[in-house]
């Protein structure tokens, strides 16, 4: 049986529909007449240009995980980011597949409806059924709708691209797989010069065959994919910029990592699969770099009691004791179901700097009640214990904050004002006064069971990421800028404050590395395991993904959907002028 096709070809009636109005197979295609949407767009004026002006540069990079292609610092795609929008932390879809990204990057919808995940480019539900399957038209489609004039060039190696995605294009070109991405880049440097598209789409899967061999890291051969591939970029932007009537064209350049590849593995679920990147290029538009949210794939669930707890130690030999100083502690939690069947614990710590909290030996330490998180300082003789004004009790991640300020004076003695936060605000606050001088403990640092701290039978049950401190207080307003940000570098106001950073997402190993100049890691005790975990970060940190690249094109160009046919994804591009 032929491939289906449908709404990635010219009209896209679904398979129903079909089969209603010609009696055949669903294997049938036909070609409905043509709809339009802006039927003035052709002289109507965006920004100032004309809408036959915009013109759009597509590159969709196979096996390209974001922080991975960060990290190598490919020189030309780097060039493009003061004018550009862009993230290293977008995501791909439920199924990291690159043939599921290029679905939903030409389309704009996710894989939990489009069902295409593997290179056949058939949707899942079509195979070995002759259900009404229901198809998804792609960009391309409604560019050709708008103004039947638009032309449209793709090129790509895997000839079923041309054929079952991207078949509404005026011209597709199939490059020799021997010639490799270089073939591309030729074909698209000849299109430019010698003909006139007003869309061009390409697709390079060097790093991606690269990887797979090689392995997704920065090693001499995936290095040498990537920088290949932006020398190619390089050549196809010179060619674009070299055009005759350049002066009077806008161009819009979308580089678009289709998937990640994680190990020598695409296609899972693991962070660096999922991983994307997205530029938008232009000089018309407002740039920006946007922190998307990041996952927690692997992680250590610490857990237990005696004798079958799993704890990380680090022996720190003082640096987390605030003495008479100020620290920051943070850390993102994630609880499991306790020994009730739900989210309530009754007073086990999980992030201690304590011996014990009984007698009010020094220290500090955060522990669960209930469904809370409290922050309890003891300074030998005083002891105060805060919660935030939010309780914890969906099995999600949380950011947990706490502070620690020493003062003295002659009215209150020395003090110390605890403030912990969830979630960057819902701030709770208490304070010793007339306190000891100094608060510190002999304790190394503990993630996890503790046995010595208040009483045994209900161990937290926990995931834990992105553990901080700080050796002074963060203000209110970067706690809560950075509540959800995991990647910390010396753009944070504090950086040089930071003497403790565990991502805690090591994988493998029994150690959980210390990204700060302390390089104090933690040793994992235990019988322990990495569990997939699967969980994102940080939710509410929003930045490009592929599917708002349909909706993101189609504004660039003028097109305005409404009803079924307007994209669910988010459009980026705010136009400030024109050249």
């Amino acid at each position: 049986m032929q491939k289906l096709l449908s709404g990635y070809i010219r009209g896209g009636l679904a398979a129903a529909a079909v089969i209603a109005a010609v009696g055949i197979s669903a294997c049938k295609k036909e070609i409905p007449s043509r709809k339009y949407y802006d039927t003035d767009s052709a002289g109507g004026n965006f920004g100032g240009s004309q809408f036959s002006k915009r013109r759009v540069l597509l590159i969709g990079i196979d096996g390209a995980p974001g922080q991975l292609i960060q990290a190598i610092h490919p020189s030309v795609i780097n060039g493009l980011l003061p004018q550009s929008v862009y993230t290293w932390s977008g995501w791909n879809d439920t199924v990291s597949t690159a043939a599921a990204g290029w679905t939903g990057l030409t389309t704009g919808i996710t894989y939990p409806n489009h069902q295409i995940g593997d290179s056949t480019l058939i949707p899942k539900s079509v195979e070995g059924s002759h259900a009404e399957i229901k198809y998804y038209n792609n960009f391309v489609h409604y560019l050709k709708q708008d103004n039947i004039n638009t032309k449209v060039t793709s090129i790509t190696q895997w000839d079923d691209l041309n054929t079952y995605l991207l078949n509404d294009a005026d011209k597709v070109i199939n490059t020799p797989k021997a010639v490799g991405d270089k073939g591309v880049a030729d074909a698209a440097v000849s299109e430019l010069t010698s003909a006139n598209p007003d869309v061009l789409i390409l697709n390079f899967n060097s790093p991606a065959l690269v990887g797979l061999q090689s392995g997704f890291s920065d090693n001499p051969a995936y290095h040498q994919a990537v920088t290949e591939v932006d020398g190619y970029i390089g050549k196809v932007l010179a060619a674009m910029k070299g055009r005759k009537d350049a002066a009077n064209e806008d161009w819009l350049v979308v580089i678009q990592s289709t998937s990640g590849g994680y190990g020598k593995h695409m296609g899972g679920k693991s962070e660096m699969e999922l991983n994307t990147f997205t530029i938008y290029y232009s000089p018309l538009i407002t740039p920006g770099q946007f922190a998307g949210p990041r996952m927690f794939d692997y992680g250590i669930r610490f857990h237990g009691g005696d004798p079958g707890y799993v704890r990380a130690e680090n022996h720190d030999g003082g640096l987390y004791n605030p003495g008479s100083g100020n620290m920051t502690i943070e850390a993102k939690v994630k609880f499991n179901k306790g020994p009730n069947g739900n989210y309530t614990f009754t007073y086990p710590p999980f992030l201690t700097k304590c011996e014990d909290l009984k007698d009010v030996i020094p220290g500090w330490s955060f522990y669960r009640s209930g469904n809370e998180v409290v922050f309890v300082m003891q300074d030998g003789v005083n002891a105060v214990e805060t919660a935030p004004a939010l309780a914890i009790n969906d099995g999600e991640f949380h950011a947990v904050t706490a502070t620690i300020t020493h003062t003295t004076d002659a009215a209150n003695g020395h003090t110390y004002t605890a403030n912990v936060y969830v979630d960057g605000a819902n701030k709770g606050t208490g304070s010793i006064q007339h306190g000891e001088p100094r608060l510190e403990s002999p304790s190394p640092l503990i993630i996890g069971y503790n046995p010595e701290v208040w009483e045994a039978g209900n161990e937290v049950d926990m995931y834990m990421a992105d553990v901080r401190i700080w050796n002074e207080v963060l203000p209110d307003d970067v706690i809560k800028k950075y509540a959800f940000i995991t990647q910390i570098d010396n753009t944070h106001p504090y950086y040089k404050n930071l003497i403790g950073n565990w991502l805690c997402n090591d994988k493998s190993g029994n150690k959980l590395a210390d990204s700060s100049p302390s390089r104090k890691d933690f040793t994992i005790v235990g019988s322990y395991s990495w569990d997939f975990v699967g969980a994102v970060l940080s939710k509410d940190a929003p930045a490009p993904a592929i599917t708002d690249v349909v909706p993101s094109i189609l504004s660039w160009v003028g097109i305005s959907l409404q009803g079924d046919d307007k994209p669910a994804g988010k459009n980026w591009l705010q136009v400030i002028g024109t050249k």
